[in-house]
């Protein structure tokens, strides 16, 4: 059959790996890099359907029927780190078993992360090699595969031009965050014991140039948001041939970025190594020097020490230690800091993962104790990801106890999380667009756009989808409370007012029926001294 008229459907089941996220409201490259080869294939794009599972999940049994009308079929997928999602749920081994064994008519095609780990998957013609893009336009274009390897990044940079429009497609578009892939493959020699990036064999770098064509095609078609999320280590892409770091490379990345779109409305990364900056001291100084120069403000670098147990770091090769991770901590507080808008501009993140062969009761406490110890230096973290590790591969994850965990958990919550989050996000900062993704109840639900954004309760029933600032009023041990704002004391609503720390349910309904005119008829309503000082610090600007 000719390519044009092979009818098509493309589903996005969403991919969340230790490189990459496509988790609404990101999209990742992968799926775009799809589009892009089958148009290149030559299937017009007329022929070519797009879905997201969430959409897909919603007329679950038509669009399934719909499926027997096409020729190509192809799912990309693959969640293979853990993960808590606002936006999106990832499509489940269950739902693509159940896919591969209904429909019956088009070829059936998986591709993405879920292909390189050992799942039993049946019912589907063909389980890609990597990358999917590459494999599927080998086929439809009866092209060597292996020649097509030898200038991956080539192709990949064109298919990622040609992709771009998909994401006119994309349910979060034009609020969609665009992911760029940088490089794909770890570039350690010897690979943590755990990680799903140790399976891939496919490795490829794209050149600034690349990069920035991809942007400025993605610009093109109205994509504002940007996230070099899709690396290991943003650091160890400007390497040479001699593995040392040249920080004229992300120089001329961030700079080019910018250029290509001047209304840039994000520009954040994802992973750091921070063995990284202390080996390459100097030439990681400068780097992150350039990207807090170029990038938007909430950027999170994410330190993957994974545990602060010697044992555990030594059974699972992982190349941080505490030492090390607390001096790259140190750096890139120093540099990262300086606040735009209310919020620092870069700061970093660390992963912890149980779970990990040789963890053992102490683990918690060699964990808890490196926590504290950051905080109580007057350190910033962004975020703190304590998860279970996913068993990928033959990886014999230890058993975990459970009410050890909890209790850890509980203590970390309550004792670092959530004084970190005054410290990143104190009280009365004005966070600007806000994003509104969910409502329940009387509290709406909204993020910034970017990396690991903090997830923000709105008292009040706000509009989906659209954008507010906001003022921060509270602290909770993953999120915040905020406000509206600008608004006035007498314009809050007894649900918004009862929110504010001191005042309660009682008391908002109390003020509400007393009708205030202004903040000081409310504070004179008020005994409590420390509830009248947050008061006045709140709405003194309106009041």
């Amino acid at each position: 059959m000719s390519t044009k008229k092979i009818k098509t459907f493309l589903l996005d089941g969403y991919l969340d790996e230790p490189s990459c996220l496509g988790v609404p409201p990101y999209i990742s490259p992968h799926i775009r890099y799809v589009y892009g080869s089958l148009l290149d294939a030559g299937i017009p794009e007329k022929y070519i359907d797009y879905k997201t599972i969430d959409d897909f999940r919603d007329n679950w049994e038509q669009n399934k029927e719909t499926l027997e009308s096409y020729d190509l079929f192809i799912i990309i997928a693959g969640t293979t780190v853990p993960g808590n999602y606002l936006g999106g749920r990832p499509i489940s081994l269950a739902e693509i078993k159940k896919l591969g064994d209904n429909v019956f008519y088009p070829t059936k095609v998986l591709g993405g992360p879920i292909t390189l780990v050992k799942n039993k998957v049946t019912g589907y013609d063909i389980l890609t090699r990597e990358t999917a893009a590459l494999d599927i336009y080998s086929r439809l274009k009866n092209t060597d595969f292996d020649k097509l390897k030898k200038t991956a990044a080539d192709h990949i940079s064109r298919w990622a031009k040609l992709g771009a429009k998909l994401t006119k497609r994309h349910p979060s578009y034009p609020n969609v965050v665009c992911e760029l892939e940088t490089f794909r493959g770890c570039p350690r020699s010897k690979h943590c014991a755990f990680c799903s990036e140790r399976l891939k064999t496919l490795h490829y770098t794209r050149t600034p140039a690349q990069i920035i064509e991809e942007v400025n095609s993605l610009t093109n078609y109205g994509n504002h948001y940007y996230r070099l999320g899709c690396q290991t280590d943003i650091l160890s892409y400007s390497r040479d041939q001699n593995n040392r770091l040249k920080p004229e490379i992300l120089e001329e990345l961030y700079a080019g970025i910018r250029e290509a779109d001047p209304e840039l409305k994000v520009l954040h990364l994802d992973n750091i190594n921070p063995a990284t900056i202390i080996q390459s001291e100097k030439k990681s100084r400068q780097i992150l020097k350039t990207i807090t120069k170029y990038n938007t403000e909430g950027d999170t670098a994410a330190f993957g020490l994974e545990s602060a147990d010697p044992q555990v770091l030594k059974k699972n090769n992982i190349e941080a230690d505490p030492e090390l991770a607390f001096q790259a901590i140190q750096i890139l507080n120093k540099i990262g800091s300086k606040r735009k808008n209310g919020v620092p501009k870069l700061l970093p993140g660390i992963n912890f993962l149980h779970g990990l062969i040789g963890e053992r009761e102490e683990t918690f406490e060699y964990n808890y104790n490196f926590l504290k110890r950051v905080y109580d230096s007057g350190l910033m973290l962004r975020r703190i990801n304590i998860r279970q590790v996913v068993q990928i591969d033959n990886y014999p994850t230890a058993e975990i106890n459970k009410k050890k965990f909890k209790e850890y958990k509980k203590k970390v919550n309550e004792n670092i999380n959530k004084p970190m989050l005054k410290r990143v996000f104190p009280n009365n900062t004005i966070l600007r667009n806000v994003r509104i993704e969910k409502i329940e109840g009387k509290i709406s639900y909204g993020r910034q756009l970017g990396t690991y954004p903090i997830l923000i309760a709105i008292p009040g029933n706000l509009e989906i989808n659209k954008f507010y600032d906001v003022k921060v009023i509270d602290h909770g041990y993953r999120s915040i409370t905020a406000l509206p704002w600008p608004i006035k004391i007498n314009e809050l609503t007894t649900n918004q007012l009862s929110f504010i720390p001191g005042i309660g349910k009682k008391r908002a309904s109390k003020i509400f029926l007393e009708e205030p005119s202004s903040l000081k008829d409310v504070l004179d309503l008020i005994n409590n001294k420390k509830t009248r000082q947050l008061l006045n610090t709140i709405f003194n600007i309106d009041g």
